[in-house]
């Protein structure tokens, strides 16, 4: 027996970018299905860091305040309100209690099916839709009929394959032995204060899950070496001891254990050839765990497409809407994943360093004394890991066919890989700032669902008014804010107008040789924002030399089907 299924949008897969994707859906009014091979959530210590964008755009999407708060940083940002800082916070957060915390949340979603056990087997796609063949755990077959599917079924995704989708990149030149241990032995782990990683100079690297008794330690090991012979225990104390040997601790207790190749890959593409399959999250890139851009990707990645197929779905979204998807996305992981290599590459330098010099990093001697003032130097010099809010903030959609660009010979503003240049430049996120009241930011005047937000600083609001009718018109779901008395709030934002999409992009600002709009451009701006008006751009992000020559840290492009251990998670 056949069971039969349909629905506008199928998502396969039920990691982080499943699961915000089928939230982002519902939020939006739109049913799908969402299907997941495994009975539960991973248990695996994947992804460690919520970042900023993507506390931001959760924000969006109301489950932010399900996160644990950090008040230091809260009023770290309004000390600082000059469009430089994030609307919130980051949060250190594992994947396990991630998935384990939202996973009953969109159980509870009306609009969302949900399908825990089922495996994604095959799929055919139509001009009037995707077909889907499944199978549950009992055995029994499942047929969808999707008019979109997007595959969100990690780094082995069968989507992909699917659709014809090769990877690009390749993985580092070894591997690593993974320990998920519970200990509560504080006095001896914590020997040299609280932590949140500890990197050693042999290369391996413990993590504090949660600081109370929750830890990861990796270890390099060769890549034919058979880790069966290990003794995870004692694989622990050699992590902890770095250069100087065994450190025992008392261990309660070893979760799981992994050996695991860290790899960089990127999709040659991410949407399929007939435009109704698309790929998020590690199905289409897949990045070394340093710098915590992962599962950070995959959340922007996934509240990108779920906004524009919603779009489409109710009407008034255009077909440049949803090919706009690979246009902005892509760049973006291309950028992200090479920074991680970037990151990795940092520390392979100083274990390269002890590996040369042996065990003179650990003597009293000059020779020592100069190995670690070099050590640390190298990593000073070198600290953006976990706090390059450029890479975090400061993406631009340059290129994309849904965004107008500027009208004025004005040059673009810098953009910086160390920090976040505050700026309305067209695809840009616009800066945060908080009002007069000190209290209020801009980001919570902005639409909420998949509004577009016209933000408008004119004394008589003239731009909302000319866009408002127009939106009505055009079925845009439009929200006004007329901000005349917000002086602070104009001059970071450098226009006095400025039409944002519904994941918080600048979609178009106010040329500044012009006062007035007519109703002519109003309409223009907004089918272009919305995909029924292709704009075409030379100022694209180019990503063919990065993906031509390989990624930083790696060993370069390699045929995917043949890496070894091949990273299926992140810590």
């Amino acid at each position: 027996m056949v069971i039969k299924h349909e629905t506008p949008v199928l998502v396969v897969g039920a990691g982080p970018a499943g699961l915000i994707l089928a939230l982002q859906l519902a939020t939006n009014g739109i049913k799908c299905m969402l299907v997941e091979r495994n009975l539960d959530t991973t248990k695996w210590p994947k992804m460690d860091i919520t970042n900023c964008r993507s506390m931001e755009l959760l924000k969006r999407l109301h489950i932010d305040q399900g996160l644990r708060e950090i008040d230091w940083w809260r009023e770290h940002i309004k000390e600082h309100n000059d469009g430089s800082m994030p609307r919130e916070p980051y949060q250190r957060c594992s994947q396990a209690i991630f998935e384990a915390w939202l996973k009953p949340r969109i159980q509870e979603e009306p609009l969302v099916d949900s399908y825990f056990g089922m495996k994604f087997e095959t799929l055919v796609e139509n001009d009037t839709g995707v077909e889907c063949e499944l199978t549950d755990v009992s055995g029994e077959k499942h047929v969808v009929r999707a008019e979109y599917v997007v595959g969100c079924d990690g780094g082995g995704s069968r989507v992909r394959r699917e659709i014809g989708g090769k990877l690009i990149g390749g993985p580092v030149p070894g591997g690593l032995f993974l320990v998920h241990f519970k200990s509560r032995d504080l006095s001896r782990i914590q020997r040299q204060g609280q932590f949140w990683h500890i990197f050693f100079t042999t290369g391996s690297a413990i993590i504090a899950q949660d600081e109370v008794d929750t830890w990861t330690a990796h270890t390099l090991v060769p890549l034919d070496f058979d880790t069966s012979t290990l003794d995870p225990k004692e694989a622990v104390y050699r992590v902890l001891g770095g250069s100087v040997g065994p450190y025992p601790i008392e261990i309660d207790e070893v979760l799981v254990t992994s050996t695991w190749r860290p790899n960089i890959c990127i999709a040659e593409k991410y949407i399929s050839p007939g435009g109704r399959v698309f790929l998020s999250g590690d199905a289409a890139h897949q990045n070394i765990p340093t710098g915590g851009y992962g599962m950070n990707t995959a959340v922007a990645d996934s509240f990108d497409i779920g906004w524009k197929l919603a779009a489409v779905l109710s009407g008034y979204g255009g077909p440049a809407l949803l090919q706009s998807y690979e246009t902005e996305r892509r760049p973006v992981a291309a950028r992200n994943i090479e920074q991680s290599g970037i990151h990795w590459q940092v520390h392979g330098i100083y274990k390269d360093l002890i590996q040369e010099t042996g065990d003179v990093v650990i003597s009293q001697t000059p020779e020592g004394e100069s190995i670690r003032t070099k050590i640390a130097e190298h990593i000073t010099t070198n600290d953006g890991e976990n706090k390059d809010h450029g890479i975090e903030l400061g993406y631009r959609y340059n290129g994309s066919q849904v965004i107008v660009p500027d009208e004025d010979s004005v040059m673009e503003p810098e953009w910086n890989r160390t920090h976040y240049v505050p700026s309305t430049w067209p695809g840009a996120r616009p800066p945060h700032v908080f009002l007069n009241d000190g209290h209020t930011s801009i980001f919570d005047l902005f639409g909420i669902g998949r509004q577009f937000t016209v933000v408008d600083f004119s004394p008589d609001a003239r731009y909302a008014v000319a866009f408002v009718p127009i939106a009505a018109k055009l079925g845009i779901p439009l929200e006004s804010v007329h901000l005349p008395n917000e002086p602070h709030v104009r001059e970071v934002w450098d226009r006095d107008a400025v039409l944002v999409r519904p994941d918080d992009h600048v979609a178009w600002r106010l040329p500044l040789s012009k006062d007035r709009l007519d109703t002519q451009d109003a309409e223009r701006i907004l089918s272009t924002a919305v995909g029924k008006a292709e704009v075409d751009h030379s100022n694209g992000v180019e990503i063919k030399e990065v993906t031509e020559n390989g990624f930083t840290g790696t060993v370069g492009n390699v045929d995917q089907d043949k890496v070894q251990g091949l990273a299926q998670f992140q810590w």
